[in-house]
């Protein structure tokens, strides 16, 4: 078990109301928080590979993938190709290097597409339609989605007014200020922060005068905790 800080001398507040500001606060960014994973969900793009495009089309499960365009007909080199797919409710995106033949790849992160990454994937699904890709101009990427730059704003806001009910707010239970602090970076930690600093309907209130979570074991918790996550993303 983590050793922890010594006991708050700070009574708990009373019980969960929304008559008070700061819990009203902690319930409309919990609201908020919802609300922008689903919108990642329905208008981000979620990193894939190509292998993870061949599978879907494979089995039949994707009707239309975008694909942007790569190099002119007898051109020669490298360039980054886009393809753009959903999988269910799920938009899925992945990056290559189109390749002329001859010519090596840089190396870093993407795989090397065929030439003819659209006949290819064509081939394996006759019905399959692949249309062109064209992006916005305005985009960001979140904990490793694509989202509109309209959505990154909005996650942007949502982080700030947490930080700010962490700054200026009441004495957070169960953690303290600097741990919740490097909790917040990941968007998980972000909605404990909302759900257990203070009281919340159905979650148990900490003990009188229990002994709360500090900062440099939250900072190593959340190296681990944080490395895990963005190896999933």
């Amino acid at each position: 078990m983590l050793p922890a800080a010594a006991p708050t001398t700070r009574q708990p507040r009373g019980a969960w109301s929304l008559r008070d500001g700061w819990t009203a606060v902690r319930a409309a960014l919990v609201v908020g928080w919802l609300a922008l994973a689903l919108t990642t969900v329905l208008a981000g793009q979620r990193p894939s590979s190509l292998d993870d495009l061949r599978a879907a089309v494979d089995a039949g499960r994707v009707a239309q993938v975008r694909i942007s365009a790569g190099l002119e007909q007898g051109a020669t080199g490298y360039g980054i190709q886009v393809a753009v797919w959903r999988d269910g409710p799920i938009a899925h995106r992945t990056e290559g290097w189109q390749v002329s033949p001859g010519v090596e790849a840089p190396v870093d992160s993407r795989q090397v597409f065929d030439t003819d990454l659209a006949g290819e994937l064509v081939t394996a699904d006759p019905d399959l339609r692949v249309l062109p890709l064209v992006e916005g101009v305005s985009a960001v990427d979140v904990q490793g989605w694509r989202l509109p730059g309209w959505a990154g704003l909005l996650v942007l806001v949502e982080w700030l007014a947490a930080l700010f009910l962490l700054v200026g707010g009441p004495v957070p239970e169960r953690a303290t200020r600097w741990a919740w602090f490097w909790f917040s970076w990941n968007p998980l930690g972000v909605l404990a922060f909302l759900l257990l600093s203070g009281p919340t309907p159905g979650i148990p209130r900490p003990r009188l005068g229990a002994r709360r979570l500090t900062g440099g074991w939250a900072f190593l918790l959340s190296l681990v905790l944080g490395g895990g996550y963005l190896g999933r993303s």
